[in-house]
């Protein structure tokens, strides 16, 4: 099999159709089953694994600072599980945010390694799928999720298991935000391919998308990756660090105003100005923070969130709970794993974030990188759980395609 002129061996050709595959099949899941992004994470993996020059490539996959901080975070929540209330679903869980881990470096690696002609063609698929997302997006959007509801009916139709459509309310949600990261690798290959005007149609299409869809969380991250965008841009590392102190900053001023909030606002003035989401999140927030100052050095243990406060459900400002995660990933880490992850997770930020604007890497790259880096980390600091497969596959999924971008850069 020859897809382009130069020699490749097949292996390689495989490879880079297994990574093609990946790429143009993110849509269709994230919008239809955006759990089953796990699966499109994994199975290419074990196939990649198959070719030596893939394995080879494992060891060097990320830096070693990088891998330092992700094995003592692997190792600290594992031995958390010890006092976890949840000790055996906690190590399960452990176990598979582990393997979604070990596939990404694997995605990671076998991507960086990609010849010119490999990149370009992994390029062309990624302008595709990119452009693809929008259309689709846009159509479920527009027509109320009508192919989603159909999908649903034949599946109802021939299988045993009966599975109901998404409230109009619910519609597109974990769509819109792995829109919102998923649009700046291919941002990034459609500039890479000569098309600056195109780049900025195809970011003018995101926004516009994301501004008319449910999740607040992914316009006010794909919002702040574009201002990012342009920051780190003009001034490089000053701008991503401008921006980690700012969230930074966001994150205390929650934890000393929560509780403040609620007990002296309850049913007026900021409140009754927020929305029902926001309004959530700060009793949340309230009430996780009053849990880690119980064990604010080891935490809870991993996964615990699932079972603080779960036995007190009624509704937020009535009985105070954890509706399964916090719902903001520094406080979920603190929670469970204590100083000592905290630590480690900030940390793992920190050196990611160094790393994308140190250097000698372009301008663009660099930028485009950081935009996708701060898209996971707002949407993860309102909405999703830290240790949900999908979600963390999204990370290394699109972790691998700008590696596979990063490897024409120094």
């Amino acid at each position: 099999m020859v897809l382009f002129k130069d020699k490749m061996t097949p292996v390689t050709n495989f490879t880079t159709l297994f990574l093609a595959v990946t790429i143009l099949l993110y849509p269709l899941l994230a919008i239809f089953a955006a759990k089953g992004l796990v699966a499109l994470l994994v199975l290419p993996v074990l196939l990649i694994l198959l070719a030596e020059r893939n394995r080879e490539a494992i060891a060097g996959a990320l830096p070693r600072l990088i891998l330092i901080l992700l094995a003592g975070l692997a190792v600290w929540s594992l031995i958390t599980i010890w006092w976890s209330p949840r000790p055996l679903e906690g190590l399960w869980l452990w176990a598979r945010v582990v393997g979604v881990g070990l596939c990404g470096v694997v995605l990671i690696a076998t991507a960086a390694k990609a010849t010119a002609m490999e990149r370009r063609f992994l390029m062309f698929a990624l302008v595709v799928s990119g452009w693809f997302f929008v259309a689709l997006f846009a159509f479920e959007l527009l027509t109320g999720g009508s192919l989603g509801r159909l999908a649903i009916s034949l599946w109802n139709l021939l299988t045993p298991w009966d599975s109901e459509p998404p409230e109009p309310s619910l519609l597109l949600l974990q769509a819109s935000a792995a829109l919102a990261v998923f649009a700046w690798p291919c941002l990034l290959a459609i500039r890479r391919r000569g098309s600056t005007t195109g780049a900025v149609l195809f970011g003018i299409s995101v926004g516009a998308l994301l501004l008319v869809q449910n999740m607040e969380a992914s316009l006010v991250a794909f919002a702040c990756a574009v201002a990012v965008h342009g920051a780190v841009y003009r001034y490089r590392g000053w701008g991503i660090a401008v921006f980690l102190a700012l969230l930074a900053l966001v994150n205390i001023v929650l934890v000393f105003t929560a509780f403040e909030t609620i007990a002296g606002d309850r049913d007026s003035g900021l409140l009754s100005a927020l929305s029902g989401g926001a309004k959530e999140r700060l009793h949340i927030i309230d009430y996780v923070y009053g849990k880690i100052i119980e064990h604010p050095f080891i935490g809870w243990g991993f996964d615990a969130s699932r079972a603080i406060g779960q036995d007190t459900l009624g509704g937020f400002g009535v009985n105070k709970s954890i509706p399964l995660h916090p719902h903001n990933l520094w406080a979920q880490t603190w929670l469970e794993l204590g100083l000592m992850g905290l630590a480690l997770v900030v940390s793992l930020v920190v050196a990611i974030a160094v790393g994308i604007t140190a250097g000698g890497r372009g301008r663009i790259m660099a930028s485009l990188c950081a935009a996708a880096l701060v898209s996971y980390l707002l949407i993860g600091n309102i909405s999703y759980g830290m240790w949900q497969n999908w979600w963390l596959a999204i990370a290394w999924l699109n972790a691998g395609f700008l590696a596979m971008m990063a490897a024409e850069d120094p």
